[in-house]
Order: structure tokens, then C-alpha cells, then sequence
């Protein structure tokens, strides 16, 4: 005859019972582990940018000559250049870790914006990032006022 009492580990019934509760708050927080890695990654984006957006006001104050900023929406990739394309300052690819952005996610209002010694650029510049219903706005005057939205 057998005790209840001098029973040992647990029955096949409360193992299956904590399984199923693991996996639901498992498949619960899958999903606000993504949306807080997707803004993440946005906010992260959005910060190289506006970086990369100062950086070309500044060499061109400094290297006394237009600066490009320009814009591969084939490759995401966004490049801060000498006016020939020759000089490579900087080059962030969007579409590679750590980022990892689809093509329909950025999007520029103009691909190619000059920016001049004195301080002015040829026109503004509005970036757009975009995913899972996460969006960041990078707002770009003449002047070089770089604004994130």
C-alpha cells in the first residue's frame, strides 16, 4: 500500500500544466520583445543619422569645401562625401546589423542634399524610419537644425 504523503516529483499532470502556462507567457512577451528591439533599432538608427547629418555642417565649416550627403535607397546605405564623391567621411548601411531595415523602411524626401562652407545647404532634408508601426522622423533645415520627430 502507498502513501500520499511519501510521494516523490511530480505527476505528469502538473508538468504538463506548467508547460502550458510557460509557453503562453512565452508567446505573450515574444511579442513586446520585438516591438521594444524594433524601436530600438530605430532609435539607434535615427541617432547615427542625425550624427552623420551634423558631421557633414561641420566638415564643411572645417575642410572649407561642399560636403554631399546622398542617399542609395537600393543598397540603404547613406554617404557624407567631398562634392566629387571622391572622399568618404562617413557611410552607415541601414539594411545590415546592427539596424537591419527593410527598403520600404527609410525613407529621404530628397537624395542628395549639398551643404556649403557657409553654412547652408541647398535645400532640407526630411528622414524617415519606419517599422512595425514605429516611426522616427529626422527634420533637416537649410541651415543645418537637425530636429528628430
Amino acid at each position: 500500500m502507498r502513501r500520499v504523503g511519501q510521494r516523490r516529483g511530480f505527476s505528469i499532470l502538473e508538468l504538463i500544466t506548467a508547460l502550458v502556462l510557460i509557453g503562453v507567457l512565452a508567446s505573450i512577451s515574444a511579442g513586446k520583445v520585438r516591438d521594444v528591439m524594433t524601436q530600438q533599432r530605430l532609435y539607434r538608427a535615427s541617432n547615427v543619422l542625425q550624427t552623420n547629418v551634423e558631421a557633414a555642417w561641420a566638415l564643411a565649416a572645417r575642410n572649407r569645401r561642399p560636403i554631399e550627403i546622398t542617399w542609395d535607397s537600393v543598397g540603404l546605405i547613406m554617404r557624407v562625401t567631398d562634392r566629387a564623391g571622391t572622399t568618404n567621411f562617413r557611410r552607415t548601411s541601414l539594411g545590415q546589423d546592427p539596424y537591419g531595415l527593410p527598403a520600404g523602411a527609410v525613407k529621404f524626401s530628397t537624395p542628395t542634399l549639398e551643404v556649403y562652407p557657409d553654412g547652408l545647404a541647398n535645400g532640407t532634408l526630411l528622414i524617415t524610419l519606419s517599422k512595425y508601426g514605429v516611426t522616427k522622423k529626422i527634420a533637416v533645415s537649410r541651415a543645418g537644425l537637425v530636429q528628430q520627430q
